[in-house]
């Protein structure tokens, strides 16, 4: 009995460890999330499968400077007439031929097309990763803001709660007085109206709770019905200020490291070499070529006379035949352009317009750049603004209700007037929790333009 109790003990502890480890492990750390989507986000995969498309072509276009190398072989067997690949004479029996060949060709000059299409794709690699890191950043700011929409939510539905808590405090003295003759009984229906009402609120804040997990959880790919929390990180009131930060000072931090800018930047490069690539095509190409082939065949034969004159034929051993018919070539080919059906130059032409809308392509991302630091200075500086004034806000109205219930509690205020005053604390609340979240992430969205990780721990 007594073993057994503490084999029951050891595995109740057993189980409560398992236990205490897995509701850890369900707490989900911004960190977390970021990398978890980086990893498993189907945008992200198809990003890296098309980098890996170019660095494969990179490598393709790198090979094609070098000479080819080819080798061959066949077997043949002729009947009737043919002509004799051994001896180069008609014969009418059946021939069987075995051949050999092994050559090498290579580029010398093509107005450097191969050079520039390996550079070429050099950039285009390049702005395949740019592309990449672009779309990870994308990803990782929309999941920190579905993650702070669960972290204001989560404040937001203490608000209420801990408001309805006021209420019902509110109820059981309202009850006590009118008991007591002290009230009338419409004081106690207007508190239960308002208890009603602070209720529905509270089951509001757990829908809106409920809704932003289920964002951030399809974000992630996880399943509607998994159990999923988040780990709160340390978030403080604001304190920060813009300071000497000004739009210029985060446009040209942005403008130098952003990687859309860079991918936009390279892909400039990329037509530039494209224009090179097109033009090549009206200069001359020269190419050297080389091979080395034999060949066996059962018609071959040794033919010669005896002493007394008569004709010998004697069968050519196989190796032998190769050894002899070992043939070598060396070749020298100069392609000179005069007319293609002006492809050449339509090539030329359009190259040159890819070039002018990559430029475009890059001023033009160079613009909404801008544009996006400067909406984001202007919403941090009105972020703070708002910021400030909510904490003024709440700070009266915390005043005005501590006054306002001491003059319900002793007769002096009326119900309406005192669930007034209770209302417009909880406005008050709320936004100032709206524009605290607000602010921060404003001021977040600028660290990221200026390359600061996405992080909501004070002490990083």
């Amino acid at each position: 009995m007594y073993l057994t109790r503490i084999t029951a003990v050891a595995f109740a502890f057993i189980l409560s460890f398992v236990s205490a480890e897995t509701i850890a492990q369900e707490e989900w750390t911004l960190e977390r999330c970021i990398s978890y989507a980086l990893e498993h986000n189907i945008q992200i995969k198809q990003s890296a499968l098309q980098q890996e498309s170019a660095r494969l072509d990179k490598t393709q276009s790198l090979a094609q400077l070098f000479p080819n190398l080819n080798a061959s072989t066949g077997f043949n067997t002729n009947f009737g007439r043919t002509i004799d690949p051994g001896s180069n004479s008609f014969v009418t029996d059946q021939v069987n031929s075995n051949n050999f060949s092994i050559g090498s060709s290579v580029t010398l000059f093509n107005g450097f097309r191969l050079l520039n299409s390996f550079k070429q794709s050099q950039t285009d690699l390049l702005a395949a990763e740019y592309d990449l890191q672009g779309l990870s950043n994308d990803i990782s700011m929309n999941i920190a803001t579905a993650f702070m929409q669960i972290m204001f939510s989560e404040e937001l539905q203490s608000v209420a709660e801990q408001q309805l808590e006021v209420t019902k405090q509110q109820l059981e003295r309202t009850k006590k007085l009118v008991d007591a003759g002290s009230l009338p009984a419409g004081n106690l229906y207007d508190v239960e109206a308002q208890l009603a009402s602070n209720e529905l609120q509270v089951i509001n804040t757990e829908n809106a709770l409920s809704s932003a997990v289920l964002t951030l959880k399809q974000m992630l790919n996880l399943p509607a019905s998994e159990s999923f929390r988040i780990k709160r990180p340390l978030v403080d009131t604001p304190i920060e200020t813009l300071g000497a930060t000004t739009v210029g000072t985060v446009y040209d931090h942005a403008l130098n490291n952003w990687p859309k800018i860079k991918a936009r930047e390279t892909r400039l490069e990329s037509a530039q070499r494209g224009e090179k690539i097109a033009f090549a095509n009206y200069t001359p190409t020269i190419s050297a070529n080389a091979s080395v082939s034999t060949l066996f065949s059962s018609a071959y034969k040794n033919s010669y006379l005896d002493s007394s004159f008569n004709l010998i034929r004697e069968d050519i051993p196989y190796g032998k035949q190769l050894d002899q018919n070992l043939s070598e070539r060396v070749g020298f080919t100069l392609n000179i352009p005069i007319f293609n059906g002006l492809q050449s130059r339509t090539g030329v032409h359009k190259a040159r317009l890819s070039r002018m809308n990559a430029e475009l392509q890059l001023q033009d991302q160079k613009n909404q750049l801008y544009s996006s630091v400067q909406q984001a200075y202007n919403d941090a500086t009105s972020a703070k603004r708002q910021y400030d004034a909510s904490d003024k806000s709440v700070n009266a109205m915390e005043k005005a209700f501590e006054y306002s219930e001491q003059r319900f509690n002793v007769g002096m205020m009326n119900t309406l007037e005192f669930n007034t005053s209770s209302n417009n604390l909880t406005r008050s609340r709320s936004e100032l929790l709206r524009s605290k979240y607000d602010y921060i992430f404003k001021m977040k969205v600028l660290d990221f333009y200026q390359g600061k990780p996405i992080t909501f721990d004070s002490t990083k």
